[in-house]
């Protein structure tokens, strides 16, 4: 019988990735398992598939690694008492459930050396370590903007480009500015205007001095703009994605679900934590505030 069709009866197509073949037959063989399926049919299909699994298993190990193993008697019919159909056909289904369960053991022994792996050791205290940073920076942040109080600076604009223009949350576009302190924004083209006559002042949080409102004070009202793309207009999503981390620690299971989540604490999350903290400085407020 040809290699191909060994493929084709686990319903994949030709592949030497191990993790792929082994995936179409935990697929397969659940779906004809005899404990699952009791049918005569189902138990017919249960062998094929496990036979089949197997002599993928030896064509790709040979394949990848023809000096590791003899493979001379891999396929060699060994002498047996005489038996009947229905004794061989109960003997490869034997044989079919003990492989389907030795896989399902060596996937769940894997499964904990892995879990061990990333909850134990260097590796777990690195993630509680990102857990609690994260988790006491976005404390910070939600007591910057919904319990601190806001600090009002006079400014100016000192340089601007009116040539890049984006549509903002107001539909209004617009554009890149400086202001006198240093600190820039994207606001919108008629607030830009208005500075030209009008005042305009910064209302600052208290702790990281993010920018959570432009005010110009015209014809004895204020005019307040959010700047776009800032921290401030995309409250509390920064926050939340902090909190990730926590999250995770606190899912913590033998599942994917907690190697998904565990994966994006310790690449993703220090990526945004460092982009928070490098963008406006915010590391050298903290510092100050600490010191």
């Amino acid at each position: 019988m040809s290699m191909r069709h060994h493929f084709e009866t686990l319903g994949i197509p030709p592949t030497k990735n191990i993790a792929v073949i082994k995936k179409a037959y935990r697929k397969k063989a659940l779906q004809y398992h005899p404990d699952k399926n009791p049918s005569a049919s189902a138990k017919d299909k249960f062998i094929a598939i496990t036979e089949a699994y197997e002599q993928i298993l030896w064509f790709v190990e040979r394949k990848n690694h023809p000096q590791n193993a003899d493979y001379s008697n891999y396929n060699k019919k060994q002498t047996t008492p005489q038996k009947t159909a229905s004794e061989i056909r109960e003997e490869k289904i034997r044989k079919a459930k003990q492989r389907y369960e030795q896989m399902k053991r060596k996937e769940e022994e894997e499964n904990e050396r892995y879990f061990q792996s990333i909850t134990s050791g260097k590796t777990w205290k690195r993630f509680k370590l990102i857990m609690y940073m994260c988790t006491f920076t976005s404390l910070f942040i939600f007591l910057d903007f919904a319990v601190f109080p806001t600090q009002t600076q006079v400014s100016s604009i000192v340089s601007k480009n009116t040539q890049i223009q984006h549509s903002g949350s107001s539909h209004h576009l617009t554009s890149p500015v400086k202001f006198e302190n240093g600190q820039k924004a994207w606001i919108a083209i008629p607030f830009i205007q208005m500075e030209q006559n009008n005042y305009l002042y910064l209302e600052r949080t208290f702790l990281f001095k993010d920018i959570k409102y432009v005010k110009i004070w015209k014809e004895n009202e204020w005019l307040k703009y959010v700047p776009d793309y800032s921290l401030t207009s995309t409250f509390p999503l920064i926050p939340f994605v902090l909190l990730f981390p926590l999250i995770t620690f606190y899912i913590k299971a033998r599942t994917i679900m907690f190697s998904f989540c565990f994966y994006i604490s310790m690449r993703l999350i220090p990526l945004v934590f460092l982009i928070f903290l490098y963008s406006n400085d915010r590391w050298m407020h903290l510092i100050s505030l600490l010191m």
